[in-house]
């Protein structure tokens, strides 16, 4: 056997210089679920005698302000509130102006005016709670968290505020700190789904499978149609690895409504992964046919197909694609390009293939799969001049510099120039120091020069 040969076989661990390297792994899952949200708040009304008493010489007042807030005539009872002191107001009217203030989203007066509420009355349980609501609004989440948590101590009861403060947890603590507020809310109000979802989501990061699966059986039970919960159920599953069952429970979300475009993609690979590739390709077609195709997804499906040498597909789905072609832009059109470059290479038509790369390269100059697949496909047909080009502007991209400088290396080591070889593999080594057997090819190389030299001698 050849040296040449024997060192393009050690090289294929490193220097694999195909555009499927850097397909997208099938084995990392990541469906799209609903997230646990924060709840707008309404207007609660003027106010909640059982915190903060009228005092008697209001009730006139008090009374008129009502109709005129039955009216929606805020702005009228905010002028009248305006006209007095704070200090002449009791602590009823205080929160009244207060949340006049935070309907009419004036937000920093509504602060204000609460906090003047509870200088004077430090427990009213109204003020904490829509306190926390205002900080939330204003994106101010760990005083909100604060102001809610203090709204539970000091006896809050609403489902609402459990959840808030579940969700705050959740987003600031992790999920062991969100479960209990998730429960308390959910015993309050058991038909919320955002109650149901914070307490999913909380289970399954606190890896507490068997509460977050008996929490969905129940759920799927009550409502088999749900999608939503059909898609958590698969969620669950993938976090254990099943990915069989996950399929299972992501084609019934599917198949009741469920047509976001990741969750599609995801559907289309755990098919790839058993083999099902009927199912995938009609998945991967479905989701090429709608205006939601993406770059990045285009990409991962055309290297699925082609790391599967599933050929055929391959050109079906291009067909596919081809219909519309004037429809994309130019980087879309050059991904094209480039998998009917590699379809035509691997059914050997050169020539088409060759035309179909330049194609690639013109639409979209920076596409370094296409320059790296380009130079290549142009070593393998002794084009070493050409290729040697086309590898240089690929290494000159972030993303394919490190494969394009094996490439060409690899190509210096399949023409013999063994030291030109190892100045790119010794630069690969400075640059990317963790690539997989580098310093073993670097070894290799130099005894091969040591030997060529001694050999020179002889």
């Amino acid at each position: 056997m050849k040296l040449s040969h024997i060192l393009n076989f050690i090289f294929a661990g490193c220097c694999v210089v195909s555009i499927s390297t850097n397909a997208q792994q099938i084995n990392n899952f990541k469906l799209e679920v609903d997230q646990p949200q924060f709840i707008i708040p309404q207007f609660s009304g003027p106010y909640r005698e059982r915190e903060a008493p009228i005092a008697p010489e209001e009730y006139e007042m008090a009374d008129r302000l009502r109709g005129l807030l039955d009216k929606g005539d805020k702005q009228v009872v905010l002028k009248e509130l305006e006209a007095f002191y704070e200090i002449e107001l009791s602590i009823a009217m205080l929160m009244l102006k207060a949340q006049v203030y935070f309907a009419l989203e004036e937000y920093d007066k509504a602060v204000q005016t609460y906090l003047v509420s509870l200088s004077r009355s430090p427990q009213l349980v109204r003020a904490h709670i829509d306190l926390g609501q205002l900080y939330m609004l204003q994106n101010k989440t760990n005083k909100a968290r604060e102001y809610f948590a203090r709204a539970v101590e000091l006896g809050a009861k609403e489902a609402e505020v459990y959840g808030q403060l579940g969700y705050l947890n959740l987003t600031q603590y992790g999920p062991f700190s969100a479960i209990t507020a998730y429960q308390q809310a959910l015993a309050i109000e058991p038909d919320n789904k955002q109650w149901q979802q914070g307490l999913f989501i909380s289970l399954t990061q606190a890896k507490m499978f068997d509460a977050a699966q008996a929490l969905l059986t129940d759920l799927i039970t009550k409502e088999p149609d749900n999608s939503q919960f059909w898609l958590d159920q698969a969620v669950l599953q993938l976090e254990q690895s099943r990915n069989a069952e996950a399929l299972a429970s992501l084609e019934m979300a599917i198949l009741l409504g469920d047509k976001r475009v990741n969750n599609l993609k995801i559907a289309a690979q755990l098919h790839l992964q058993r083999d099902s590739f009927p199912r995938a390709v009609e998945l991967i077609k479905a989701h090429i046919n709608t205006e939601t195709l993406d770059l990045k997804s285009l990409h991962a499906y055309l290297s699925w197909l082609n790391q599967r040498e599933m050929w055929s597909d391959v050109e079906d789905v291009l067909l596919e694609l081809t219909k519309n072609t004037n429809e994309y832009n130019n980087a879309k059109q050059s991904v094209i390009y480039l998998y009917t470059a590699e379809l035509k290479r691997n059914q050997n038509q050169p020539k088409l293939a060759k035309t179909h790369y330049k194609n690639a390269i013109n639409k979209d100059p920076n596409n370094g799969h296409a320059l790296l697949s380009y130079a290549n496909f142009l070593v393998t047909e002794k084009s070493f001049i050409e290729a040697e080009t086309f590898y240089l502007r690929a290494e000159a991209l972030e993303k394919t510099q490190r494969h394009a400088m094996l490439g060409r290396a690899q190509m210096y080591v399949d023409i013999q120039n063994y030291q030109a070889a190892l100045s790119i593999l010794q630069n690969v080594f400075n640059r990317f120091p963790n690539t997989q057997g580098i310093e073993d090819q670097i070894e290799i190389l130099r005894n091969v020069i040591l030997l060529n030299k001694q050999k020179m001698k002889v």
